[in-house]
């Protein structure tokens, strides 16, 4: 507890958070032939570190884009985190990596007024980076359950095989097999 209080503090007291006072240029590196944008004055920074010629600050902000804009507009939220597509509320509770092999752990809460077919083998795919994981129909728990009535939650034990181990590795969950909602979790490795 103690480390992660300091580490806190030392975040806090490394870094800054400032206004720009007159428009200025964007590079990706401290040059100026790394031009990528320019900002406006006014716009919030962060003061992240100096460059070794003391002519550029390292910055970070916050911005909105519109997903049109994104090459792959998906928000992957980590183990222990909620989502909900298309009234089915998905909550991964556990991911843990063994080789080639993931082993999950998920809730399935149906929020519809219809009742819900929870089909895993369907409805949830894994992949990472040209590594497909396949789920192992012989190994886990509540894979299926037909007609899941709204409120009625079913937590699912799910292994899936990989060719190789896996890393960087998302867990895609649908509502439905064509044309429904999907979310998306980063597993952590």
């Amino acid at each position: 507890m103690k480390f992660l209080v300091a580490i806190f503090i030392v975040g806090v007291v490394f870094s800054q958070d400032t206004k720009l006072k007159s428009s200025t240029s964007l590079t990706s590196n401290s040059n100026e032939n790394s031009y990528i944008g320019k900002l406006n004055s006014g716009v919030q920074v962060r003061k992240i570190k100096l460059d070794p010629t003391g002519k550029y600050v390292k910055i970070s902000l916050e911005a909105y884009v519109p997903i049109n804009s994104l090459e792959d507009a998906t928000v992957s939220l980590p183990v222990g985190s909620s989502q909900i597509a298309d009234g089915v509320k998905y909550k991964l509770l556990s991911a843990i990596q063994k080789g080639n092999q993931v082993n999950l752990k998920i809730q399935v809460t149906n929020t519809n007024s219809k009742p819900f077919d929870f089909m895993a083998l369907t409805l949830l795919k894994i992949s990472a980076s040209n590594n497909k994981g396949e789920m192992n129909p012989f190994e886990g728990s509540n894979t299926v359950s037909f007609g899941l009535k709204k409120g009625k939650t079913i937590t699912s034990s799910l292994v899936y095989d990989f060719k190789k181990p896996p890393s960087n590795v998302e867990l895609k969950c649908m509502s439905k097999m064509k044309g429904g909602e999907k979310v998306f979790f980063q597993l952590g490795f």
